[in-house]
């Protein structure tokens, strides 16, 4: 048997020199390389293990997509008249991933009020003001009715309590003729102020969010309902998941599905929100909207990874947390533990990724406790004793 001793020095994890001893056993397989650590070792490098674990797995299909954002969550900032956007002094122009709250004002309008609308707001006060005067006129008459109808009600004389009520009720339409009369003329009189002083209308935004859009600046001319800002919140999500024609049968479209984002390590849980009015152009098979929290760094367009449950009992599978599995040679690998504080290395044959970690067949491992912390330092230690034997 060959011995071929280390000392290993890895990234300051060590406190003193860690000796550790990678034999080539005859009782392995050629090339496999078993590692020998001591107990003193294995607690300063602090190797940790624990037996293999079964759990019941729902068959899952893995699918494609991309997020897109919720149509909830988008908030345009328009101008409800025509005019003129204006800067609100001392805040600058809002740019382009500025974060807002709701009711802060952003910009404001200037109105502009064209002459012809001038004349008719004009003419309209005119023939306002005429009607205020025949409804004060009114008021008055139907005022003296119901005093007249009430004193000859009270003295028992030849008036009824019907009469007394209509005119006690035309007293009260002619006061509130008279208040409509003048709440019109005076909304009318501010508005023409308002056009001819050049006052400033402010508009506040009615959702929090981040601006996305601009577009409009200050000194340019906008008609009425024109998009000035536009504020999205992406607290929420849509994953958009292609499911093809061939697997519309056998996926439950109702439950929900697991959701990694493109360059993201942590699975998103999805809840079904209906299905796309048109098929994939690619698969040519549905489209199915979920909706996600998204945990901050989610934006949408965003490519995802879909787990999405088969319609199929769940299976038996041997679990294999994350922590345990190192990458080497393009394939997954795992540290089971001998007697006599040996680690051999083994491969693991079509793993599954679940939630925390990689589901296998049972019996394709061997029942001996794996490596769940320190398997990337056995696997430094492996490699440093593949280059020395090369050397």
């Amino acid at each position: 048997m060959n011995i071929i001793p280390l000392r290993h020095r890895y990234c300051g994890l060590w406190a003193m020199a860690v000796g550790a001893q990678a034999t080539l056993a005859s009782a392995a397989p050629p090339g496999i390389t078993v590692i020998h650590l001591t107990a003193a070792q294995q607690k300063t490098l602090n190797i940790q293990t624990a037996p293999l674990q079964t759990a019941a797995v729902r068959p899952m299909l893995t699918l494609y997509g991309r997020l897109k954002r919720n149509p909830d969550t988008v908030f345009t900032l328009a101008s409800p008249l025509a005019g003129v956007i204006r800067a609100l002094p001392p805040r600058p122009w809002p740019q382009i991933g500025l974060a807002v709250t709701q009711g802060q004002l952003l910009a404001g309008v200037k109105p502009v009020v064209s002459t012809t609308l001038r004349i008719t707001l004009a003419l309209e006060l005119t023939k306002l003001q005429a009607d205020l005067i025949a409804a004060k006129v009114a008021r008055s008459t139907a005022a003296a009715a119901y005093a007249r109808e009430k004193s000859l009600y009270h003295q028992n004389q030849a008036v009824s309590l019907r009469s007394l009520q209509q005119a006690q009720a035309a007293w009260a339409a002619a006061r509130s003729r008279v208040k409509a009369d003048a709440q019109s003329i005076a909304a009318i009189a501010r508005q023409l102020k308002a056009g001819a002083a050049g006052a400033m209308l402010p508009l506040p935004v009615f959702q929090t969010g981040l601006v996305t859009a601009v577009l409009a600046h200050p000194g340019q001319a906008v008609a009425a309902n024109q998009p000035i800002l536009k504020v999205e919140n992406f607290q929420t999500l849509l994953a958009a998941v292609a499911l093809p024609a061939s697997e519309s049968g056998r996926v439950a479209m109702a439950k929900p599905i697991r959701v990694q984002a493109l360059g993201h390590q942590h699975w998103l849980l999805a809840r079904p929100v209906a299905i796309g009015p048109v098929a994939d152009r690619q698969t040519r098979g549905l489209s199915i909207l979920y909706m996600l929290h998204n945990s901050g760094t989610l934006r949408p367009h965003m490519a995802i990874t879909a787990r999405v449950p088969k319609i199929a009992p769940a299976v038996r599978r041997t679990i294999i947390p994350r922590s345990a599995a190192v990458w080497w040679r393009g394939r997954r690998w795992v540290y089971f533990q001998r007697a006599g504080g040996t680690f051999v290395l083994r491969e693991l044959i079509h793993p599954l990724a679940v939630p925390g970690g990689f589901a296998v067949r049972p019996g394709s491992l061997p029942p001996r406790p794996i490596v769940v912390h320190g398997a990337q330092l056995l696997m430094t230690i492996q490699l440093q004793s593949t280059l020395k034997k090369s050397g």
